[in-house]
């Protein structure tokens, strides 16, 4: 085992030792051989609105969104970007959807050779999706039965900054974490639920949510170096010994139980 954890450490150190001497690829606008564009998709893996009431703390984590962007590198660190976004808030029993075009900006920090490139940005965010929703629904299970009443005035406009870092796993692909904090413009939501022995449970909030989201970037013209090559080897070297160790102990846990 001892054996095993020392080629893993290896594998490690080998894999993402290479990238610190990555150009990050980022475009100042007077390098010929920088990136000129990018593409970007996120999804959420925490989506929640800001509550203005919530007494009975009902759960609201199961929120979704996902975005599909294109970006283009200006001068002096700063990139324009558009593209399609969509927002899924959870209020527990009910939840309300926003979907449509984004247009933003951001401005990156780091030297042009960091592997980590952090950065602040801003967006509008145009919904075409319902301005309005309100229904009434239920459900009954075992004695029980549930009436839930929902209002929901979606934003027509909303305005997002957010932070976030891109992290080059190779020349022109790099791993992407960003928060972004919305505010919906004339927004606003009322969900209700009462049961059959008087329970009410109720949710408000006035347009506002924040999530943190991961995703994957490309960058155009892509650019690719004997350090990706070797990163490459590395990572699946890397990934070979996990796969290894997993069946080492799958092996163990069979001899042990026979």
């Amino acid at each position: 085992m001892r054996a095993k954890r020392s080629r893993w450490i290896w594998c490690c150190l080998w894999a993402f030792c290479p990238l610190g001497g990555l150009q990050a690829q980022f475009c100042t606008g007077d390098d010929e051989g920088g990136a000129r564009w990018g593409l970007e998709y996120t999804g959420g893996v925490m989506v929640k609105p800001f509550l203005q009431e919530n007494p009975q703390q009902v759960s609201t984590g199961r929120g979704q969104w996902q975005s599909v962007r294109g970006e283009y590198f200006l001068p002096k660190k700063w990139s324009i970007q558009a593209g399609y976004y969509r927002t899924t808030l959870d209020y527990g029993h009910t939840n309300r959807t926003m979907e449509g075009i984004s247009i933003g900006a951001k401005r990156y920090f780091a030297p042009n050779d960091w592997l980590v490139q952090p950065y602040v940005g801003a967006a509008w965010q145009f919904n075409w999706s319902g301005r309005r929703e309100e229904y009434t629904s239920g459900w009954e299970s075992v004695g029980q039965s549930v009436v839930v009443r929902q209002m929901a005035v979606n934003p027509r406009v909303a305005f997002v900054p957010s932070v976030g870092v891109d992290v080059y796993l190779f020349s022109s692909v790099a791993l992407v974490v960003r928060y972004d904090f919305g505010v919906g413009i004339d927004s606003r939501t009322y969900a209700g639920a009462t049961t059959n022995d008087g329970t009410t449970l109720r949710i408000k909030d006035k347009g506002l949510y924040h999530g943190l989201s991961l995703g994957v970037r490309l960058t155009f013209p892509m650019h690719f170096s004997e350090r990706d090559l070797q990163s490459v080897g590395g990572l699946g070297g890397l990934l070979f010994n996990l796969w290894d160790e997993s069946l080492d102990r799958k092996l163990q846990e069979q001899i042990l139980y026979r």
